[in-house]
């Protein structure tokens, strides 16, 4: 088989291919609001009437958010779109369409392009969302994914960052860590003891966790639709900083009880397994709470709700945790062991140009 490189087609040439490809796979309902799309200077979209537009963008360079050593090109594209997804979701959003700008060197197969637009569509199509253009430009040596997502809300069910106030609950959807884990793993620098199938079963479903995150789609329309988060954000940059972003933007504190703190089965079957020996029992649970709090890319939603509602939502709003209380500023964010004592911890989420 023949590996042709972008070089071989040109700019023009990878566009019209990307048109044909993301054109073969809109159903009639997309393509009835989608005027002009991919080839023309700009997208043209049917408005929705009275509901508010919602954006956002997130660009992920090579070396630094993915690298083709631990994922392939489907994947990152996958990966890619569901970080956009989970950010217009966490305001209570739906998207709608994406806009993709590549930054590629001329050595890049045309496969992985094809690879990259393959895992963009599958995960769009899962969720119900039309890539109408976007821009391909010469990158020197890395390549860069930059997304543009497009998505709408009702008029009074945006969820912002500011709405919590003291005496609301603090409220997770799924689990933490996993990701985290899953990365590291991939990465080689955490050297799990055990190769029995058991342990290899557990290592997978980390490193899947990491490549085929799950935006928290259906449980975020439900409390949009219900009105029942006070406030909202997403988990990417882990669970420690979204309270910290939380709490900032609302001008409150948080306390949260560190056993509530629901951890991905597996990390914590890796990290609290019986043949271990019992002095390592608190090593290996402090590891599995370190990603959980510090790990990043979980995209799960982390909200707060009056204590009125805390019940409802727990009824009705799936995988959902009740983890700790918004209380007066002057708190900050603490971290309460089982008897109510504050325990410090040592770690923080990503962030960009910190060393």
């Amino acid at each position: 088989m023949i590996l042709m490189k972008i070089s071989r087609i040109g700019e023009f040439g990878l566009i019209e291919r990307i048109k044909k490809r993301v054109e073969r796979r809109y159903s009639a309902s997309q393509t009835k609001r989608i005027i002009a799309g991919i080839g023309e200077d700009a997208a043209v979209i049917k408005p929705y009437g009275e509901k508010l537009l919602v954006a956002t963008t997130d660009t992920m360079l090579e070396s630094v958010h993915f690298n083709t050593e631990h994922a392939d090109f489907e994947q990152i594209g996958y990966k890619a779109m569901v970080s956009c997804i989970s950010d217009i979701i966490a305001m209570g959003g739906k998207p709608k369409y994406a806009l993709i700008s590549l930054a590629l060197s001329k050595e890049t197969l045309i496969k992985d392009v094809d690879g990259l637009y393959e895992g963009m569509l599958r995960c769009g199509r899962k969720f119900g969302i039309s890539i109408v253009g976007g821009d391909v430009v010469s990158s020197p040596r890395n390549a860069v994914v930059t997304i543009s997502l497009l998505g709408e809300v009702a008029r009074g069910r945006v969820i912002y960052r500011s709405g919590a106030k003291v005496g609301d609950s603090i409220l997770v959807t799924g689990d933490f860590g996993g990701s985290g884990a899953g990365l590291e793993i991939l990465r080689g620098r955490w050297k799990i003891p055990g190769k029995s199938d058991y342990v290899q079963r557990c290592k997978k479903n980390l490193i899947s966790k990491h490549l085929f995150p799950q935006p928290r789609v259906q449980e975020a329309e439900i409390i949009s639709r219900k009105r029942l988060a006070t406030a909202m954000i997403d988990s990417s940059d882990g669970l420690d900083l979204s309270l910290r972003f939380i709490c900032q933007a609302s001008k409150v504190g948080a306390k949260v009880w560190l056993e509530k703190i629901p951890i991905a089965v597996s990390l914590k079957n890796l990290t609290c397994q019986k043949e271990v020996e019992s002095s390592l029992e608190l090593e290996g649970a402090l590891r599995a709470l370190i990603f959980a709090l510090y790990g990043g890319e979980e995209y799960e939603l982390v909200f707060t709700v009056s204590h009125e509602k805390v019940g409802k939502v727990l009824r009705d709003v799936p995988h959902t945790t009740m983890i700790g209380e918004i209380v007066p500023a002057r708190w900050g964010i603490r971290y309460l062991d089982r008897e109510n004592k504050e325990v410090k911890l040592k770690g923080r989420g990503y962030e960009h140009f910190k060393t």
